[in-house]
This record gives C-alpha cells, structure tokens and sequence, in this order.
C-alpha cells in the first residue's frame, strides 16, 4: 500500500509562516529595554572585559542591573552615553 500525497503550497505556505514568525519576534526584541553585557560591549566598541572594569568609567556612568555573572544594561542609558561620548585629541 503506498499514498501519496500532493501539497502544491507548501513551500509558499512555510515561507509566510517564518516570515510572520520573525516579524513577531522582531517586535518583542524591539520592545525590550535592556541590552546584554556583549551586545554593550559592541555598541562601544570594546571588549566585555574592559566595560566591567571598575577603573573605567562604563559602570559609574550607565545604568546596569546585575544577576550573579549576568549583566543587563539599560538601552537608553547606553544610548545616551554613546551619543554624549566626545572624541578627544591628545597632544604629547
């Protein structure tokens, strides 16, 4: 005994499906209000380890929540210290 069966759509179908599903979850990402330790890191172009050093300015100046080893930074405050970060020039 052998069926077979014929699904013209599917491929179409399973497309929309995964597009829809992104879109959903792009929208809950977007609504979230943290950013984590190396999502921060790279918005500051840094390594992970130098934005938790306690001689760097990072954790003085944005706003942080701490679990154990997991950090959760602020977005807006991140944003808000990039977009107040000015570039320096020394001269020796």
């Amino acid at each position: 005994m052998k069926v077979t069966v014929d699904l013209p759509d599917l491929q179409q179908v399973v497309a929309e499906a995964v597009d829809q599903a992104m879109a959903d979850r792009q929208s809950k990402l977007f609504g979230w209000k943290f950013f984590t330790l190396h999502e921060t890191a790279e918005l500051l172009q840094i390594k992970p380890s130098t934005l938790l050093d306690k001689r760097m300015p990072y954790l003085v100046e944005i706003d942080y929540s701490r679990h154990g080893k997991i950090f959760w930074f602020v977005k807006t405050s991140v944003e808000k210290f990039i977009a107040d970060r000015v570039i320096r020039k020394y001269r020796r």
